[in-house]
């Protein structure tokens, strides 16, 4: 694994430095940028220049001149997350009035690119978060990443959940949140059409024929976006092919394991693509947003997504009643499992400006403060890692309560790919999703072709 890691990062290094040159390798980080603009996703703020991260520039920050300005780079879309970190900052530049926090928030597709680009270009952000422990490992590699042991904030954060943010025991991000993932519904139109909670494949074949014969979407499917449409699979595959088995993820990035010889992951594929006919008309030019739309004004009944969709529901009805339950995938009850897992983990650039970095940790210190915490589940309707007695709302308090013995917490292990073999999967999977047939065998041939091109 260490062997295809540093082969990966010598790989990324030289994207960057591509990136940073902008000669030969598409567009530049403007263009990025803009490319995010037009696709509804774009920056919340007008973004200021950031300084060079040059040590030099210590001395610098001497009295009367500009205040210092640190940026929170994040993907956030949904409305209440948004705010959310506008409160953040509102209540960090209280109380550090010296220091200004400038927000650059980008589309969730184009972040990785950005956020490389901008760490190749010597336009760090300060603080940016990052996806899994192996990620953390990536980036640390290079460099990026600052020591967070010792700080204020970990004696609040959940002790189970910071081992998700150490890399060889060093405390290297911290996760803001745990995610559950499964089947969000209304649960208005569930109640007008009759329905109860489905526990087995077919009991969900059941509902979505209702649903259909009343004229109502079962399924709100956004795959115009590859990071929604992953998760449609993803519940699936997390039951049946990782959680018996933790390496899954790693083994097929290392070769060590095909698609073509794998039998649960094959099984996996067709119960995703049998209830294609019930992802509407045209799932792939469906965009998250319209989902979010559809499932909070009863156009369509469920959407396989994370816990964060909560408030994205809400911020297109406010009235709306969501529930969740997890995605059955046989037709044993006892194996419909609530997914969990650690969140998205904050980490702070490694800067070579000490004053940076004391803004930067203050910074951390006051996002995990109950202060920020509170409006986090409450206002921004998610479950915090900071542990604490929270109004939140019924969908998340069924996941938090979700009995262990029916829960799978992914935390510790590789739960999902890196960018550079997930985008190749799930570009994959997308052609071969829009037809009205799958063809296993070209799908498995293409996809361990696909990944022997990056091993």
């Amino acid at each position: 694994m260490e062997k295809r890691r540093l082969k990966k990062l010598g790989l990324w290094l030289g994207t960057l430095v591509c990136a940073a040159a902008v000669t030969g390798c598409g567009q530049t980080a403007g263009e990025e940028n803009q490319a995010a603009d037009s696709s509804g996703q774009a920056a919340e703020e007008t973004v200021q220049a950031p300084e060079s991260e040059d040590a030099s520039s210590d001395s610098e920050q001497a009295a009367g001149e500009e205040k210092l300005t640190i940026t929170w780079l994040n993907h956030y879309q949904e409305a209440g997350k948004q705010a959310w970190v506008q409160k953040c900052k509102e209540v960090f530049e209280e109380k550090y009035p010296d220091v200004t926090l400038n927000i650059e928030t980008v589309g969730a597709d184009n972040y990785t690119t950005i956020l490389q680009t901008k760490l190749a270009s010597d336009d760090a952000p300060a603080i940016f978060d990052l996806a899994s422990n192996y990620d953390l490992s990536v980036y640390d590699e290079a460099g990026h990443l600052a020591d967070l042991s010792g700080q204020p904030c970990l004696d609040l954060v959940d002790s189970d959940l910071l081992l998700e943010g150490q890399v060889g025991g060093i405390q290297k991000g911290i996760p803001i949140e745990i995610t559950g993932y499964g089947v969000f519904y209304n649960e208005n139109v569930f109640e007008e059409n009759q329905l109860e909670i489905p526990t087995t494949l077919t009991e969900l074949r059941e509902a979505c024929e209702t649903l259909s014969a009343n004229g109502i979407q079962p399924f709100a499917a956004p795959f115009s976006e590859q990071w929604a449409f992953r998760y449609y699979l993803r519940a699936v595959t997390d039951i049946t092919c990782l959680m018996p088995d933790n390496n899954w993820n790693v083994d097929k990035m290392e070769g060590t394991s095909s698609f073509t010889d794998d039998d649960a992951f094959q099984e996996a594929v067709e119960t995703y693509f049998s209830f294609h006919e019930y992802w509407g008309d045209d799932p792939f030019g469906t965009s998250w947003e319209d989902a979010q739309s559809m499932i909070a004004n009863g156009e369509a009944a469920m959407c396989i997504h994370g816990s964060w969709a909560v408030d994205g529901f809400l911020s297109h009805n406010p009235d709306c009643r969501i529930g969740v339950f997890p995605m059955p995938v046989s037709e044993d009850a006892k194996d419909s499992i609530m997914i969990k897992e650690p969140g998205q983990q904050l980490v702070l650039y490694n800067s070579a400006d000490t004053a940076k970095m004391e803004a930067a940790y203050n910074l951390m210190n006051t996002i995990y403060s109950e202060e920020c915490m509170a409006p986090y589940a409450e206002e921004a309707h998610q479950m915090p890692s900071v542990t604490g007695d929270y109004n939140m709302l019924p969908a998340l308090k069924t996941i938090m309560e979700y009995p262990a013995d029916s829960s799978f917490m992914e935390a510790g292990i590789t739960r999902t790919m890196t960018s550079e073999y997930e985008d190749v999967f799930l570009e994959i999977l997308t052609n071969y999703s829009m037809g009205d047939s799958f063809d296993m065998d070209g799908f498995c041939a293409d996809a361990d072709a696909g990944f022997a091109a990056i091993q």
